[in-house]
């Protein structure tokens, strides 16, 4: 839907209320954005960060552009920020990539090609008073049952056959005593190998967070219950030996699947040893399109960040039941392109990574709202093969944060940084609401089947108002736009009369779609709609049937500042207005803006324009 640039005399001074407003073309009233200053949803505990994982765009030998990707790393500020020398780089990410040799009594522990990489890192992070979250997720292939543990001789070559076989009888006690004595290098300065050899020379840091292992479900033929054991033995001997003070938090899984028959087991205490702490679990979303370069086609990274905030919020509600204490980490956020490791994709350009960028700024108050407390974007380095820097292989362009050829922060970046100096823990989430601005008395809602079968809520906006009529209802092919709907061929019965039975009456109610009204046609994508009218004033559906294609969260920041994150989640311009904008300054992020800071404007009206994909927060 096209988005007119358009002033609207619209004006709204309500105590604690400042409304904001989008006009459409085809629409005969404006839609409108209601924050209430005065209603707080909900206390932040959430950080906005990133995972950087080792890259040979970071190999200070071989690559021009590390020290400025560790510039910009630095200029970021991130708080808990997730390093993870993942299993491509053997040599980057493995200590002891060859068993010990019991005939000569000596081992192969070596942390050249470990150091450069780690270093840049906690330079950049650690250095700079910062919280990091490591992650040194291959194990030595040589502790599983294979014989072959070979590995690319240059640390820049990708091998992503590395990881082979499956855990034998004694694979536990291997690589808990190998995290112990990597981790007691790390933070003690030295460690005792097999043969009673003590290694020093460690850089002694003051770690307070460890994750373990990163998507195990893909890892050498582990199940839940072989994860725990490994998890319970992994944190048991890095407390006896580099942590015996137990300062250091555990993050456990980092799902790739997002699995609750990982997750709840998991977090279930009663399936740990005695005294193992669940500090944290975390898990990974990344969104895709099938066109690498089609700006309309980002549009569906939305719709897919919609499905995955149900699993998160399944996430959040086993978390609240089992193991209320333990904190929830999404450490790998963004999209993949399809094909992004071809050697012949094509560069997505500038407006993708403004897309991007929004659908991690519109999944970060979401999922604030739920309870998530760390959201890291992945992830900073990222490029298409570059030979002359010894970069053979391509490695995930389209989830870069900063642009491989200068080291300088892409949009992606940008967004990030602006919503951490933005936005911290403590700030409180307000009462946002959208409503269609519709002349008429009546409000609609649809759950789309291909979104992901969920509940419909229903709301009166008015102190007192009730839902006075079901105009409405129907699961299954409705045809039709709100105003104006018809019963499809497909058609589950007794929905209306369920609905009313449940709504009629009431200032609010949730209505469930499938399995609730069963499966009034196999193998066909159904729809839940309902038209409903309120006994005075609008009312609002979630989710609507007439979504607006802006995203509008209000902040209240340190108690006292006044905050609109705005998002546009359209492929087109749009526009709002925002009444006592004038004078104010907004905060944006577009593809003008490019790999430069946000653009700080001092709107001189109250309509504010919003590029394709643009971030904004206005300032009031």
């Amino acid at each position: 839907m096209l988005i007119i640039h358009t002033e609207m005399a619209v004006r709204s001074y309500v105590a604690g209320f400042v409304s904001l407003a989008i006009l459409f073309i085809g629409c005969t009233a404006n839609a409108t954005v209601t924050v209430d200053w005065n209603t707080t949803e909900y206390i932040s505990r959430t950080t906005t960060t990133l995972q950087v994982v080792a890259n040979p765009l970071l190999n200070v030998k071989t690559s021009p552009v590390a020290k400025q990707f560790q510039a910009s790393l630095k200029a970021l500020n991130a708080d808990l920020v997730r390093y993870v020398p993942w299993y491509p780089y053997p040599k980057v990410g493995v200590a002891e990539l060859d068993p010990p040799n019991y005939a000569t009594k000596t081992t192969s522990w070596n942390f050249t090609d470990i150091l450069p990489q780690l270093e840049l890192f906690m330079n950049a992070t650690y250095g700079n008073g910062k919280r990091v979250v490591p992650n040194f997720s291959t194990q030595p292939t040589w502790m599983y049952n294979t014989k072959d543990w070979s590995y690319p001789t240059d640390p820049n070559t990708v091998d992503r056959a590395y990881p082979k076989g499956d855990a034998t009888a004694n694979t536990t006690k291997l690589v808990a005593q190998y995290y112990g004595r990597l981790l007691s290098w790390l933070v003690t300065g030295e460690f005792t190998d097999e043969f009673g050899v003590t290694h020093r020379g460690g850089p002694k840091y003051n770690l307070t967070h460890w994750e373990v292992y990163n998507e195990p479900e893909h890892c050498h033929g582990l199940t839940p219950d072989m994860y725990i054991q490994q998890y319970d033995a992994i944190v048991t001997e890095i407390r006896r030996v580099a942590d015996p003070d137990h300062r250091i938090k555990f993050v456990g899984l980092a799902l790739e699947t997002r699995s609750l028959d990982w997750m709840t087991p998991f977090l279930n205490p009663y399936n740990h040893a005695e005294g193992i702490p669940i500090d944290a679990a975390s898990f990974h979303f990344y969104a895709g399109a099938s066109n690498r370069t089609n700006p309309v086609g980002f549009e569906a990274f939305f719709p897919q960040a919609d499905a995955f905030l149900k699993q998160a919020a399944a996430f959040a509600a086993v978390r609240d039941d089992l193991s209320p204490n333990t904190l929830l980490s999404c450490d790998e956020m963004g999209v993949i392109l399809s094909g992004d490791n071809d050697a012949s994709a094509v560069v997505p350009p500038t407006i993708y990574y403004n897309a991007a960028g929004a659908m991690y700024a519109y999944l970060v108050p979401h999922m604030t709202k739920m309870g998530i407390e760390i959201l890291g974007a992945s992830q900073l380095a990222g490029s298409p093969p570059i030979p002359e820097w010894d970069i053979p292989e391509a490695q995930y362009p389209s989830v870069a944060l900063v642009n491989w050829t200068t080291g300088e922060g892409n949009p992606r970046y940008w967004v990030l940084k602006m919503l951490i100096e933005e936005i911290a823990p403590g700030d409180e989430l307000v009462t946002t609401t959208i409503t269609s601005g519709q002349s008429s008395s009546y409000f609609c809602g649809m759950v789309r089947g291909e979104v992901g079968y969920g509940d419909m809520s229903l709301k009166c906006n008015d102190p007192g108002a009730t839902i006075s009529s079901i105009d409405f209802a129907a699961f299954g092919t409705p045809t039709g736009t709100c105003g104006d709907y018809h019963r499809g061929t497909c058609d589950a019965s007794n929905v209306t009369a369920y609905v009313k039975e449940r709504c009629l009456q009431q200032p609010s109610c949730t209505i469930g779609s499938y399995p609730l009204f069963g499966d009034p046609c196999d193998k066909i994508i159904k729809n839940l709609v309902i038209q409903a009218e309120c006994s005075s004033g609008s009312g609002t559906a979630t989710p609507s049937a007439t979504p607006s294609n802006i995203y509008a969260q209000g902040y209240l920041t340190q108690g006292v500042h006044k905050k609109v994150l705005l998002i546009n989640k359209a492929s087109t311009p749009s526009s709002i207005v925002v009444p006592g904008a004038c004078g104010h300054v907004l905060r944006t992020v577009d593809e003008a803006t490019g790999c430069t800071p946000p653009r700080n404007d001092t709107l001189s009206s109250d309509t504010v324009s919003l590029a394709p994909f643009a971030v904004a927060v206005l300032v009031l």
